[in-house]
């Protein structure tokens, strides 16, 4: 169940076991923020610019914050991985072994929980990564997953003790001094420099895919999916869910950065995500949806309902716009998302502190209109373990009831969601956290790039439209791709 936590014992065992791979932060270490310096006469580089300078010194991780806010991280102390119940955590050689690795059983929001007993408080340094939408399953009983074809992790995180930090005017170095071991400002500003100097990166244009794009289910299958969720919604089983369908094509590995800067390019995201994670995978993200924001006591989430492309023209663009805002059927789907999230930071929050302030709201992005809203609560205590255990998977992404939602979803979907529909960002050791929701998400993994498209059902869906919807989301990725359906 979502409310077990780690007995004391075995929470205590764990992070012995992690600080095996890295020891505990030196006692009273403080995070920095160092501002950066340019070389006089010069102009700061581009995020852009940066990452390709990361990219090729070390496994790159950016959380690509659209024009406001980056931050860049390379060259982690120590890696977390979950894969059907089983934990992987690497790091500098010790006393694990000469490859610094160990290997136990553990979920991932078990060894979330160990982590911070064995390093929490270490100021400056963060984990960065994402957690699946299977780990759903260590939650609450669910039926077995649809079938695994790419083998990638349940959750990925990598332990960094510094980052490049860009606010759109410059850049900023912050740093953990807690095991001696991140950038210096000197390193810093030399990588910078260096980032400076290189050519702006040239975007290929034509096709990237090395074969064609395949949906899984098909276009029939999709719509006949819509139907029997429809079925059930009419029998009072659940009220709404989030269908996926999968579309997959063969790519070059080569090929897996120019998607990723095309991608950006079809659609700038205020959520973006470039994650290396070694052995030729990838995650690539242009979500437009934060999941969970934490600082703090204070949490914020702000699901997303509701849909329509942009228009050819202005007038258009105004009439999809109006259309979306006055569509009773957009607003009850979010308006029973709201209640999932408000039901969820409840289990964790202040009860009289839950609120929101902001409810359907127009946003409109550079490929679609949305609705959104916000919901605010006051957090009980500041385990983020304890706060992911009651909130995830994201509500927008699964239904209502939640629960039922996604063993219903499990029998209708052909693959595993994976990364997607689950959640990417940032997580502070002391406490503060940034999540997305891993919507608008690609993988690649074994030559292959993946992306799942998701629309919400409710009594009244035209099993049409929604796969028209679906379409829309995807029309970035398509796009960034060279390739049509």
């Amino acid at each position: 169940m979502w409310s077990d936590r780690l007995p004391e014992r075995r929470r205590l065992r764990l992070a012995e076991r992690l600080r095996s791979v890295l020891p505990a932060p030196a006692e009273g270490s403080r995070g920095s923020r160092t501002p950066l310096r340019v070389p006089r006469g010069g102009a700061a580089p581009r995020p852009e610019s940066v990452a390709g300078e990361l990219r090729e010194q070390t496994r790159l991780f950016w959380l690509d914050g659209g024009p406001g806010g980056h931050r860049l991280y390379g060259w982690p102390l120590a890696t977390l991985k979950v894969r059907k119940g089983r934990a992987t955590v690497t790091g500098p050689a010790g006393p694990a072994g000469p490859a610094g690795e160990i290997s136990f059983r553990a979920g991932g929001f078990d060894l979330l929980e160990a982590a911070f007993e064995a390093w929490g408080g270490a100021g400056g340094a963060a984990l960065v990564g994402y957690f699946g939408y299977e780990l759903g399953g260590e939650l609450e009983p669910l039926p077995p997953p649809p079938p695994d074809d790419l083998g990638l992790p349940d959750l990925h995180l990598e332990l960094f003790a510094s980052a490049l930090l860009w606010d759109g005017k410059g850049w900023t170095l912050e740093s953990a001094g807690a095991w001696n071991s991140a950038l210096s400002p000197i390193e810093a500003e030399r990588l910078l420099d260096a980032a400076r100097r290189r050519p702006d990166p040239e975007i290929p244009s034509g096709r990237l895919a090395a074969g064609p794009v395949v949906s899984r289910p098909n276009r029939g299958g999709f719509e006949a999916a819509v139907s029997r969720i429809r079925e059930r919604i009419a029998s009072g089983e659940i009220f709404q869910a989030n269908l996926c369908r999968r579309l997959e094509a063969p790519l070059p590995q080569e090929a897996v950065w120019p998607f990723y800067l095309r991608l950006r390019e079809a659609s700038p995201a205020d959520h973006g995500a470039f994650f290396d994670l070694g052995k030729g995978r990838t995650l690539m993200s242009v979500s437009p949806e934060l999941f969970l924001s934490v600082r703090g006591a204070g949490v914020e989430t702000r699901p997303i309902k509701g849909t329509r492309p942009r228009g050819s023209s202005p007038r258009e663009d105004r009439a999809l716009a109006r259309e979306l805002a006055e569509s009773e059927k957009d607003r009850a789907e979010l308006t029973m998302i709201v209640d999932v999230a408000r039901n969820d930071l409840g289990r964790v929050c202040d009860p009289g502190s839950i609120e929101v302030p902001a409810h359907a709201e127009l946003v409109t992005l550079p490929t679609l209109h949305h609705t959104v809203s916000t919901v605010r609560g006051r957090l009980l205590g500041p385990n983020p373990a304890d706060l992911l255990r009651a909130s995830f998977p994201p509500a927008s992404i699964t239904g209502a009831p939640k629960i039922r939602a996604m063993s219903v979803l499990t029998g209708e979907e052909e693959r595993r969601r994976g990364p997607a529909m689950g959640a990417f960002g940032w997580i502070s050791l002391t406490g503060d956290l940034e999540l997305a929701v891993a919507i608008r998400t690609a993988v690649f993994s074994k030559n292959r790039l993946v992306y799942h498209a998701g629309c919400g059902i409710v009594a009244d869906s035209d099993p049409e439209l929604e796969l028209e919807e679906s379409a829309v989301k995807a029309r970035a990725f398509l796009t960034a791709l060279g390739a049509a359906e």
